[in-house]
């Protein structure tokens, strides 16, 4: 089972760290990953059918890169951050962050117009000694906090001086790097036709001291394959004593390649399950698909969560070809016409799997300094969202023998659950 697999890989979310986790209810349970799957599927539930960003829409599924309570860091080396189809981590300035000179009793070195500096440059919006004035990018970032492999990270701690933390706070609108964003799934492994970079490092680089792909996502079950998988495991009708559409979805993670916990997963099988139980047939080329064949079961599949896609589109809350302020798309120049088996489809988003947005000096708190990933998924965790759609129009039809009512249109829409 796929939950197995998340212990065997991230066995300290499912062990002793359980107990040093911070975010947790008044009764001591985590949404990671204690308490029985209906617990967890209540509070699962809490984020997916939220009336103001609902995961379910006609188009598809949705959900956003930051994390369920209480998926933290483990250490400095080892973090469980990073599990809903969505990795993310920091390139940092570090060694450009400049200073505030600080004296013998640890406070900023004072200056003026009359009382100049002994060493470094005299700011004097701040009456301080500086070591300069401006951030130095011209050498490449420092990598904080990417995964390397299913259990470890590069170093989450960026080790800033006292009078560089200073100096940030006392310049908040300064850039001194990018919170990176990546949906670009694991097993995918075509190279990125492209010559656009990140805090100094091209698409194709590897990650600085690792042999894995940067900007690529490390996390086994963040992959092409495992979605599909999830796809078919759940293309079966959920237990009708369960009135709730979303609770009868997400109860079926319970014995399904599934973890309840997470956003992700209970989202696009309940979507799967809204199919099944609303009779539902793709047609493709005027032919219409059986599941039990191998064959149009992968063309199925495949429907959902192509191949021909690096991984799924990155936008907001209010678009797929949107993004939060401060934040680019960096394009891998992939094709935006995507081919499968008997079908193909133009999908101008299809090139929207690696999103940088601005770390600036004001996200960088006495609370983040030393975990520079945590100001990333504070900043823009909740608003940089993956989607997963259904089969476009023109590569597929979807129809229904389900009279009733919370069948027509798109049976997994939030309304019909």
């Amino acid at each position: 089972m796929r939950t197995a697999i998340l212990c065997s890989l991230l066995f300290t979310a499912c062990s002793g760290s359980a107990g040093t986790r911070l975010d947790c209810d008044d009764t001591g349970k985590c949404d990671t990953p204690g308490g029985t799957v209906a617990e967890q599927c209540t509070n699962s539930r809490v984020n997916a059918m939220d009336e103001r960003r609902p995961h379910f829409t006609a188009d598809g599924v949705r959900w956003s890169c930051k994390d369920v309570n209480g998926v933290t860091p483990n250490s400095n080396t080892s973090d469980d951050r990073g599990q809903e189809y969505c990795e993310y981590f920091t390139m940092m300035h570090t060694n450009g962050i400049p200073a505030v000179i600080m004296d013998g009793t640890g406070s900023p070195t004072f200056c003026d117009e009359s009382t100049p500096c002994a060493s470094g440059t005299c700011n004097t919006e701040i009456f301080s000694c500086v070591s300069a004035t401006t951030v130095d990018t011209s050498e490449p970032a420092d990598v904080l906090g990417k995964n390397t492999n299913a259990e470890t990270i590069t170093p989450l701690d960026p080790v800033l001086s006292k009078g560089q933390v200073e100096w940030l706070s006392q310049n908040p609108a300064s850039k001194v790097g990018e919170c990176v964003f990546t949906s670009w799934h694991k097993d995918i492994d075509r190279p990125i036709e492209s010559t656009e970079k990140i805090g100094g490092y091209g698409l194709n680089a590897k990650t600085p001291g690792a042999a894995n792909d940067l900007f690529k996502m490390e996390v086994q079950f963040n992959s092409n394959g495992a979605a599909k998988q999830l796809v078919e495991d759940c293309l079966s009708p959920g237990k009708q004593s369960i009135d709730d559409g979303f609770m009868r979805g997400c109860m079926m993670c319970g014995d399904k390649s599934c973890v309840p916990w997470r956003k992700s997963d209970p989202s696009v099988c309940t979507m799967a399950m809204r199919i099944a139980e609303c009779g539902c047939s793709v047609t493709v080329g005027g032919n219409k698909l059986d599941i039990k064949k191998a064959a149009d079961l992968e063309t199925l599949r495949d429907l959902f969560v192509p191949e021909a896609r690096r991984g799924f589109t990155l936008g907001t809350w209010d678009g797929m070809n949107v993004l939060p302020t401060g934040c680019r798309y960096v394009r891998t120049g992939d094709p935006t016409r995507l081919e499968g088996n008997g079908w193909a489809v133009e999908d101008p988003n299809a090139d929207q799997t690696i999103v940088a947005c601005a770390l600036n000096g004001s996200h960088i708190t006495a609370a983040t300094a030393k975990d520079p990933k945590e100001a990333c998924r504070l900043t823009y965790g909740d608003e940089v969202v993956v989607h997963v759609r259904a089969p476009a129009a023109e590569a597929a039809s979807i129809s229904c023998t389900s009279q009733e009512e919370s069948c027509k249109g798109s049976p997994w829409n939030f309304e019909n659950l």
